[in-house]
């Protein structure tokens, strides 16, 4: 029987040693990206605009969205969907909804209770100034 010594066992197993922390590298990076998207909670976010109202946008489980103002009164519904920290909003119907703009894409940042938006790319200025800028306070 053959005995490797610690040189030639190191000569053998360091390939072996730099596949594996490859593999485990890429399985890290690949579950800090699911991580970051599991983050993301459906739930009611509430904020106050700069005229002093507060408005709530509400997120459900399904892909929907509705934006409401402090009486209850929808603004906007419509649909998202998130892609790893992004987030694209598609607006579907009410009174400032932007139907007729391509869906709005953002990165989105959940830290503790407070979610904010950054825009990518949206040519809806008005959802734009509707989102991004200010922090998303979660309500419980």
């Amino acid at each position: 029987m053959k005995t490797l010594s610690l040189k030639s066992y190191a000569a053998v197993s360091h390939p072996l040693l730099t596949l594996s922390l490859l593999v485990l590298s890429t399985l890290l990076a690949a579950s800090a990206s699911i991580a970051q998207a599991a983050e993301f909670q459906p739930a009611a976010y509430s904020r106050t605009r700069p005229n002093g109202q507060t408005v709530t946008l509400t997120f459900d489980s399904k892909g929907k969205f509705v934006l409401t103002d402090k009486d209850g009164k929808t603004l906007v519904e419509g649909s998202y969907k998130l892609i790893k920290d992004q987030i694209e909003f598609t607006d579907e119907k009410g009174p400032v909804a932007s139907k007729e703009a391509k869906p709005g894409k953002y990165r989105w940042k959940l830290d503790g209770k407070k979610l904010n938006f950054t825009r990518v790319e949206d040519e809806s200025e008005g959802r734009s100034k509707a989102l991004a800028g200010d922090t998303w306070t979660l309500e419980k």
